[in-house]
């Protein structure tokens, strides 16, 4: 499944307010929510990040990351992600970049530091993977907020949504959109269904369908706070409904940066990447 929404703790939106929006369809409230808000926030951003790991037999693991991002209009999406605990995966490195055409799949590589070696996660095991122990897929990291590239959007209303909106507990209107994959499309969910808040185009909840017409993913952002004067999330929680396993993600830290070279999101590049110069300790 190619550019989904799971991480939505980094994500962006600046909204232009409901009433402007009252007469959109669903496909272009996917648009718009793909256009105004992206996995990675635009410029170039480092977000300290927590994963809380509960697997299906109840054993839980915390591991801590650094996402460093860069989004230009007209460019690939990138994104690095440095593991920073535990102290048996930090150094690990994992890469994303997300060609501009939407016809081509996102490109992912992983740095094993204790091996010295750069592998391109290529074929559909590697790429259908958990990454770092998640139930989340490598090939689900990376990428944006864009169901528009392979669903088609059917409004089916709005419905109000509570999560916890600048520290308080806020029910908030949500256009509720169904999916449905396009034909052509190469995605393990066919159907689905996700609620855009309609100011700000957050995406307040999901539930995605799996071949089997079963409920299997559900996604919810639950704690939304202002940072530089946008609305982003703070914290969601991904859960696989059939197993009952569930990745809780936090933000801890955000910061906006100038702009981060792009010759750090490259394999090439990899093996020599130091956090420290950009002020994270590895």
């Amino acid at each position: 499944m190619k550019r989904l929404m799971w991480l939505f703790v980094l994500l962006s939106f600046i909204g232009y307010g409901p009433l402007a929006a009252q007469t959109l369809t669903g496909d272009q409230i996917l648009a718009r929510a793909a256009e105004e808000g992206a996995l990675t926030a635009s410029g170039s951003r480092i977000n300290l990040v927590d994963f809380q790991v509960q697997s299906a037999d109840g054993a839980r693991v915390q591991r801590r990351f650094a996402f460093f991002s860069k989004r230009q209009e007209g460019q690939p999406d990138r994104l690095l992600i440095y593991f920073l605990a535990p102290e048996l995966e930090r150094g690990t490195i994992f890469l994303s970049v997300d060609p501009v055409d939407p016809a081509q799949d996102t490109r992912l590589w992983l740095y094993l530091s204790a091996l010295g070696q750069v592998k391109e996660l290529v074929s559909e095991n590697d790429r259908s993977a958990g990454f770092a122990g998640s139930n989340l897929q490598n090939d689900q990291i990376g990428g944006g907020l864009d169901f528009s590239k392979d669903y088609t959007g059917e409004l089916a209303g709005q419905e109000p949504v509570t999560v916890n909106w600048l520290g308080q507990d806020q029910a908030r209107t949500a256009y509720k959109v169904k999916l449905s994959a396009k034909p052509e499309a190469d995605v393990d969910f066919p159907s689905g269904t996700v609620w855009i808040d309609a100011e700000t185009f957050v995406a307040l909840r999901g539930e995605l369908i799996n071949k089997a017409d079963a409920l299997e993913q559900a996604f919810a952002p639950n704690q939304f706070a202002d940072f530089e004067g946008d609305i982003e999330a703070n914290q969601i929680v991904i859960k696989n409904v059939l197993d009952n396993s569930q990745t809780t993600i936090t933000i801890t830290d955000r910061r906006a940066l100038d702009e981060l070279p792009d010759e750090i999101f490259t394999p090439e590049a990899l093996p020599g990447f130091d956090p420290a110069q950009y002020g994270v300790e590895g």
